[in-house]
């Protein structure tokens, strides 16, 4: 039913990140835009036979979800070939398919189109997909006003009652409540006892091995195994647990002479107080530690976590303590224990690169963006035993391919910055996320940090020109309206700057300002009558040494 035969899958890529299609024509003008080729499948050859389910498992960055999208035919293999007999449903991702303007209603019929169906058979099948869905008074509502959970149920009920050749599954199985995830499961068993042919991918081996009956194991790229679900998985697991025993030997090694990293900060993107204890997000440390003061050396700090990959900011409702990994695409939940923290909690399926959070006391959420993929998520607190998403959501208005670095809460509105190289306002409260206005800026302030309110100036903290150029500011302006004719003022040098400014954040009675890149350090200023007073400089670190630079990459 399904052959692949000597897949091999390339890709061509920028090797600097290009924020938006106005910075790619200046550096192709410039002939700036260098490329590197990237190999995610070479070789990939098996088959699958009808009927037959199949596991694929293997390390982040093996190749599995690139294989999955080319025997799906979303992708076109460099070189090879994929003969698939039978129609296929593939779930690659939440509301893949889905049009976030249109009804739920109309995107059963569309999604099923996509997926070869007539309207007939939708239409018998409809109260079918409604019911299992259990969304029936949600049907005639957009699904950018769905969670993550609904958009999940929704795209689960098309893709199994429509009863495909073929359906393929990646990680989706994994997300929802427990009692959804026991019906999908029971569904998923219909299936294959019925004939379907089933490829799933889950970094779960338990779910690989209570559900599939063969494996396919892959890492970078390659095929390593094919067979028993029981053999091919015990190897898989044997070769990890030897690989995490020989990385734990390098980095110990490493460690005994690169240590210095640990006495001061690089690139801190925000700090907080939170009760009685300060916080600072180390990010290129990919740490957050905490204090109880800030006069003690960076090196008497504790470590609430050192194994965050590019944390930017921490919010916490006073239970729960809530940083993101920008890396890994996910938000880490942390609870205080006597006189440490312990992690409780990961929460996926947010989008690409998690970038900041923030917290609303008034209505007891979380709000973050995920800067590369333009999704803005709710949380909450579930009676103080767990975190749980109410929503994620990919807001049109913010332009794909831009990246966001931040949302601020100003005068009970939500402020976006940064990657449409403008500032966009939303209504956040009913969680429409309804853009109201928005206000354009010059070319050297498009690449913003983020924004904040004092008295009566806004302040930006600048990064990036319109053309990618690292250029920091940091200016302050009454009226945003004026920033089109670039009427603002640059207070740059008199906070006595030397990297690039921030986020900002409120402790006590001072505005805090972190300083990241070149030069790394924290100052705090007063503000009366809006004028800057006051200037203090803390833990200021300078340029990264080379522990530091290693503490980056490791």
């Amino acid at each position: 039913m399904i052959k692949v035969e000597n897949v091999t899958m390339k890709f061509r890529m920028a090797n600097d990140r290009i924020n938006s299609l106005k910075e790619f024509v200046v550096k192709k003008t410039l002939g700036k835009i260098t490329y590197k080729e990237f190999t995610a499948l070479k070789n990939v050859s098996f088959s699958i036979q009808k009927g037959e389910v199949v596991g694929i498992i293997g390390s982040n960055g093996a190749g599995k979800s690139t294989l999955l999208k080319v025997i799906s035919g979303i992708m076109q293999p460099t070189t090879g070939s994929v003969k698939v007999e039978g129609s296929i449903a593939p779930m690659l991702e939440l509301g893949a398919g889905f049009d976030v303007d249109l009804t739920a209603r109309e995107n059963i019929f569309l999604n099923g189109a996509v997926l070869g169906y007539s309207k007939k058979y939708l239409t018998e099948r409809y109260d079918d997909i409604v019911e299992f869905s259990e969304l029936a008074e949600f049907m005639d509502v957009p699904i950018r006003n769905f969670s993550s959970g609904m958009t999940m149920r929704l795209a689960f009920s098309i893709a199994t009652l429509v009863n495909p050749d073929i359906l393929i599954v990646d990680e989706i199985l994994s997300v929802g409540d427990g009692s959804f995830q026991k019906k999908s499961a029971k569904r998923m068993g219909e299936l294959m006892s019925g004939g379907t042919t089933v490829i799933l991918v889950s970094h779960s081996i338990e779910q690989i091995k209570a559900m599939c009956s063969k494996v396919i194991w892959l890492e970078d790229g390659l095929v390593q195994m094919v067979g028993d679900t029981r053999d091919v998985c015990k190897a898989y697991n044997d070769k990890m647990k030897n690989d995490y025993l020989i990385n734990e030997q390098k980095t110990m090694s490493k460690k005994e002479d690169n240590t210095d990293w640990k006495t001061k900060l690089y690139t801190p993107t925000s700090i907080e107080k939170i009760e009685e204890l300060y916080f600072i997000v180390d990010c290129w440390h990919h740490r957050v530690i905490y204090n109880d003061n800030l006069t003690d050396p960076i090196k008497n700090w504790k470590t609430l976590s050192n194994n965050i990959g590019d944390p930017h900011s921490i919010v916490s409702d006073g239970i729960f303590y809530l940083v993101e990994d920008a890396q890994l695409n996910e938000v880490k939940v942390f609870k205080k224990e006597n006189n440490s923290f312990r992690q409780i909690q990961t929460i996926e399926q947010l989008g690409q690169r998690p970038n900041r959070l923030i917290y609303d006391s008034d209505n007891k959420k979380y709000y973050g963006i995920s800067a590369m993929s333009q999704h803005v998520f709710v949380l909450s607190n579930e009676e103080d035993e767990t975190i749980i998403c109410e929503k994620v959501i990919r807001l049109g208005y913010l332009k794909e391919g831009s990246y966001i670095r931040s949302i601020s809460l100003i005068d009970k509105e939500l402020y976006f910055v940064s990657g449409p190289g403008k500032i966009i306002v939303a209504n956040y409260m009913n969680s429409s996320f309804d853009k109201l206005r928005e206000y354009k800026v010059p070319f050297e302030l498009q690449g913003m940090n983020d924004i904040t309110k004092i008295d009566s100036y806004y302040y930006i903290s600048v990064y990036q020109n319109g053309a990618g150029e690292i250029a920091p500011r940091l200016v302050r302006v009454k009226d945003l309206d004026d920033l089109a004719q670039s009427k603002y003022e640059d207070i740059y040098a008199e906070l006595g700057l030397r990297g690039v400014p921030y986020n900002f954040s409120f402790i006590e009675d001072r505005v805090f300002l972190t300083e990241i890149d070149s030069y790394s350090s924290i100052i705090s200023f007063k503000v009366d009558g809006d004028k800057i007073v006051d200037v203090c400089s803390h833990y200021e670190a300078g340029a990264a040494a080379d522990s530091s630079l290693w503490r980056r990459n490791s």
